[in-house]
């Protein structure tokens, strides 16, 4: 229970650090997208995530800053049209391993499988070692 004449957050006005962990969010909804898609415009990334391209451009900005991310110019076939070339935006090998993935693991599982399932014959034991 709270005391007469007493503030306290009332759910209106956010923490700073809700603020920037909602951020943190947002940043990593973009990064991921781009990892699930491959490489994409502001635009797409928008469109996709439902937020507005200068949103997104401002999380792109702290993202190239980190180095999680690198921009590269759109490649285009046929007649360009007018004005600046889009950027796609890429992950580097950086942002990359910033997400787990497990694909050595997957890898050795499926050999490991096979020389199981081949009788554990040398070939097999030779593909897992």
């Amino acid at each position: 229970m709270s005391v007469p004449g007493e503030l306290r957050n009332n759910g209106v006005v956010k923490n700073a650090d809700e603020v920037l962990e909602e951020g943190r969010g947002t940043r990593n909804r973009v990064a991921r997208s781009i990892l699930d898609h491959g490489p994409s415009t502001a635009a797409d990334l928008a469109e996709r995530l439902d937020l507005t391209a200068a949103a997104v451009r401002r999380h792109l900005d702290a993202l190239v800053a980190e180095g999680i991310v690198e921009p590269r110019e759109k490649r285009v076939y046929g007649n360009r049209g007018r004005g600046r070339p889009a950027k796609v935006f890429a992950l580097t090998d950086c942002g990359r391993d910033a997400f787990y993935q497990a694909y050595d693991q997957l890898a050795a599982d499926a050999l490991r499988w096979i020389a199981q399932s081949a009788g554990g014959g040398g070939t097999g034991q030779a593909a897992v070692a």
